[in-house]
């Protein structure tokens, strides 16, 4: 795993609850079926959010008679738009790593929990 300060906790969580004999159909199931479904639907429902706001603009710009502030209306979207986009890739990150770190956590069975419990 990286050491990179970005993924503090990702090699201890990846390795804690890994188990020896983890079954490859979850683990193929996780990574690819789950995880592209639970982003495409995440991405897709912040893109109809986007969508939405946009033609909720353009119809207040309609009603505008000046233009200056409909420029000053449609800069200011597009700002907010761009800080949504980062909120929303930062989101992205933490929905796919909690799906693809689910997977082996949830395939261990309570005889190899038990062993963890105890060091701990």
């Amino acid at each position: 795993m990286s050491d990179f300060t970005i993924f503090p906790g990702l090699n201890r969580n990846w390795n804690l609850g890994a188990s020896p004999m983890v079954d490859p159909t979850s683990a193929w199931k996780s990574y690819f079926f789950e995880c592209p479904v639970a982003v495409a639907s995440h991405l897709q429902r912040f893109m109809m959010r986007q969508a939405q706001d946009q033609m909720q603009v353009f119809a207040e710009l309609a009603r505008d008679p000046n233009p200056t502030a409909a420029v000053s209306r449609q800069a200011a979207f597009l700002q907010q738009s761009a800080l949504a986009w980062n909120t929303e890739v930062m989101e992205l990150a933490e929905l796919m790593q909690s799906k693809l770190l689910a997977t082996p956590a949830s395939t261990t069975t309570q005889q190899d929990k038990a062993p963890l419990a105890r060091a701990a």
